[in-house]
């Protein structure tokens, strides 16, 4: 199933339709594209640089899981990577869902919708 359609099931109808309208109606400017980007950019580099790294050091100084503790120290940075591959996914898989969710909401094909070799 969809995960937008899945968050969709258990949202309250008058906020469903709330959030549908503004997600069908939303038009880009270059302002608001700016600021869109600004955001993801921050968000980027809290999400895929600073929470590893937190994490790591966490888990060094904190926890104990060092080099001589072999399989705690494997532990450790597998969930750095399982950290920083969560969020990239996201940012990946997130988009295309939106987008998705925006034309079917618009009754628009999913061929493209201008352009392309003629």
């Amino acid at each position: 199933m969809d995960p937008i359609a899945l968050m969709l099931r258990f949202m309250p109808e008058r906020m469903r339709r709330r959030v549908e309208a503004s997600v069908r109606d939303f038009e880009w400017t270059w302002t608001k594209a700016v600021v869109a980007a600004f955001i993801l950019w921050f968000l980027a580099v809290l999400t895929l640089g600073f929470l590893p790294s937190w994490w790591l050091y966490f888990a060094s100084s904190t926890l104990g899981w060092r080099q001589s503790r072999f399989w705690l120290f494997k532990a450790r940075d597998l969930v750095a990577v399982i950290i920083f591959s969560a969020f990239m996914g996201g940012f990946i898989m997130v988009p295309y869902y939106v987008q998705k969710w925006r034309r079917r909401l618009r009754s628009e094909s999913e061929s493209r919708p201008t352009g392309g070799y003629r």
